[in-house]
């Protein structure tokens, strides 16, 4: 009877460290398997917008704006809607400018793409590690580096300037500089920020407008509404402008 007992609780311990060896092989294969897609997302996202964004025929408005900030060395909060990045990441690819990119999985996305441009990254969001984020950024912009952020991002509400970039401007110091962005042709996809999409070899006019300087006496609210303004205002101009053949009455 004993030796009976002892062969049915081998029996057991052996279907035992089978199913969890069988469960360990499993997840190691979804966790595969997640990788690989991940993978693939971002090549193919990364192919797909390398050549809209190469073919595209690029006129720029206010250029001199930007390239005073990255030499004056007092840093520069490059501010654009959520729903327009694409363009003006590749234009400004290769300039060591930092970015503030949440920890999400489109934020993983986000960070790979802005890496392979040439971008530096901060990881951390409103809700995730969004203080150490601030924190680090205000740190690079008394450092004298250039950040790019949208401050409608990265949930919404679309167009509508959030706290955190003004805290940017006034904790540093930092002038805000606006970005406008206009494509013909394109689509707009079916997300929160109607993300602008360009067509193969579309027109682009991206306009920087006038530096903003946000007093830390300012109250926020008020801060906000003339960012948001002048982004608004920068994108007018870049449609207004689109629409004028290169060289013409201004």
């Amino acid at each position: 009877m004993r030796e009976c007992e002892s062969t049915a609780d081998n029996k057991a311990v052996g279907d035992s460290e089978s199913g969890l060896a069988s469960s360990s092989l499993v997840r190691r294969l979804a966790v595969l398997w997640e990788k690989l897609k991940f993978e693939a997302t971002f090549g193919l996202l990364w192919l797909v917008s390398t050549i809209l964004c190469a073919t595209a025929r690029f006129r720029v408005e206010g250029w001199e704006r930007m390239q005073r900030l990255l030499a004056e060395g007092r840093g520069g909060v490059v501010a654009l809607w959520h729903g327009s990045t694409t363009l003006p990441i590749y234009y400004c690819r290769n300039m060591s400018l930092y970015s503030i990119v949440s920890l999400s999985k489109d934020g993983e996305l986000q960070h790979r793409i802005l890496r392979s441009r040439g971008f530096l990254t901060i990881r951390g969001s409103s809700a995730r590690r969004g203080a150490q984020a601030l924190l680090e950024a205000v740190r690079r912009l008394r450092e004298g580096y250039v950040l790019a952020v949208t401050p409608d991002g990265p949930r919404g509400p679309a167009r509508k300037v959030q706290p955190g970039t003004i805290h940017l401007a006034q904790r540093s110091g930092a002038p805000v500089l606006p970005v406008g962005v206009a494509c013909r042709p394109c689509l707009r996809a079916p997300s929160w920020d109607s993300h602008l999409i360009p067509a193969p070899f579309a027109q682009v006019v991206l306009v920087f407008g006038e530096p903003l300087e946000v007093s830390p006496e300012e109250s926020v609210e008020e801060a906000a509404r003339r960012v948001e303004d002048s982004i608004n205002a920068a994108e007018r101009r870049a449609w207004e402008l689109i629409s004028k053949p290169k060289g013409s009455a201004q």
